[in-house]
């Protein structure tokens, strides 16, 4: 007990360290998953515009950026 009452401090700053560690890869994770739902939608919307005759099909190709 004698421990903790001397390093409460240390332990407290390593403890919000760690969290706040996985409270960003959290939101990281979430940023990832929005950006898979802009795509989604902008494949929809470039189908439309295709049948559309809006946008020629030539344009509306899918490139793999790696």
């Amino acid at each position: 007990m004698d421990w903790m009452s001397k390093h409460v401090d240390t332990v407290i700053i390593i403890g919000s360290i760690i969290t706040s560690m996985l409270w960003m890869n959290h939101q990281f994770n979430a940023v990832d998953g929005r950006f898979a739902n802009i795509e989604k939608d902008m494949a929809v919307i470039k189908a439309v515009m295709v049948l559309r005759q809006i946008l020629p099909p030539e344009l509306a190709k899918h490139d793999d950026i790696k």
